[in-house]
């Protein structure tokens, strides 16, 4: 696994790169990154749900987003069809507006007459009914509208009405798509101010580099534990090592001093032959066997001093 990382813990810095050379520095130490075991497979597990975490986060935003513009394009077209239906219903109300005016003028009446006037009056009857209408009569509105109906209506204001009934349908669904465009408006407006102050992607971004910085601070305290518990380990051993290399220089020097020892009890014994024999001169052959001894006690000095320079060779090693 590649790590690449650069973090400071009080005086010591680790960093570990990506050829494997990962150094921790700190009271004169350098350890070697070939030879620690960081857990790999733990690092990448951690960099791994960081980043698998950190997606979601921003997925789950986008997603979210991405419902409000839904939404929102959702009603903007509901707004179009219904501006389309009422176009449509317009048009058939205002060609009904202009039958009727060659109906008035066909009867020679003008806007002013009392007979138009009537009919004004009966059309604002009808559109105060409507669901949520604005319209309404006054006292001596509502009055002449009673008299009209109780007297009955003219033959002009009968065929003037006929032609009105028959808008009627389509003035309601005028007047219905007026309020319902009205109302998807303001939600439209409404929304697109959410919109403009909505910072769930943002948001979501800053969270999901902090979780990626937070992951990267447990890579390195991870890999700050492992390096630690190597150096325990190599100091332990180095430890260990010199004990017993002070055990094996005692063990050298009791044999050096053991072997010095004896040959210094050979050459004191030797001694001692030699002046014996030569106060027994007159003995010939007394003189020649001490003679012998001093030769094989040498020889057996000799070995003792073959003895002491092998064993100071093994203490060289």
């Amino acid at each position: 696994m590649n790590i690449n990382l650069n973090t400071t813990f009080g005086n010591e810095n680790i960093k570990a790169v990506n050829n494997g050379q990962s150094v921790l520095k700190g009271q004169n130490n350098v350890i070697n990154g070939k030879t620690l075991n960081l857990g790999s497979n733990l690092l990448d597990e951690k960099k791994a749900q960081a980043k698998k975490d950190a997606m979601k986060l921003i997925r789950n935003a986008f997603e979210g987003d991405q419902k409000i513009s839904n939404e929102f394009n959702e009603k903007k077209r509901h707004v179009e069809e219904l501006i389309k239906d009422k176009g449509e219903a317009d048009k058939v109300i205002n060609d009904i507006e202009n039958e009727r005016k060659m109906l008035r003028d066909e009867y020679g009446l003008t806007e002013n007459s009392q007979e138009e006037k009537e009919l004004k009056l009966l059309e604002k009857d009808f559109k105060s009914g409507l669901p949520g209408s604005d319209v309404s009569l006054s006292e001596e509105e509502r009055k002449v509208v009673a008299e009209i109906k109780e007297r009955g209506l003219t033959e002009y204001q009968s065929r003037s009405m006929e032609k009105f009934d028959y808008a009627k349908n389509y003035i309601v669904k005028s007047y219905a798509n007026t309020l319902e465009i009205q109302d998807e408006n303001r939600s439209l407006g409404m929304m697109e101010r959410e919109m403009l102050k909505n910072t769930s992607m943002i948001d979501a971004k800053k969270e999901a580099k902090k979780l990626e910085e937070e992951a990267n601070e447990q890579v390195v305290t991870i890999a700050m534990d492992e390096a630690k518990d190597n150096i325990d380990s190599d100091i332990e051993e180095k430890k260990e090592e010199a004990e017993r290399i002070k055990e094996k220089k005692e063990e050298i020097k009791e044999r050096i001093d053991a072997s010095q020892k004896r040959r210094d009890e050979m050459e004191e014994f030797s001694e001692k032959i030699l002046e014996g024999a030569e106060s027994m001169s007159n003995i010939t052959s007394s003189v020649e066997e001490a003679q012998q001894e001093v030769k094989e006690m040498m020889t057996k000095m000799k070995m003792l001093d073959e003895d002491i320079k092998g064993i100071e060779v093994d203490d060289n090693r």
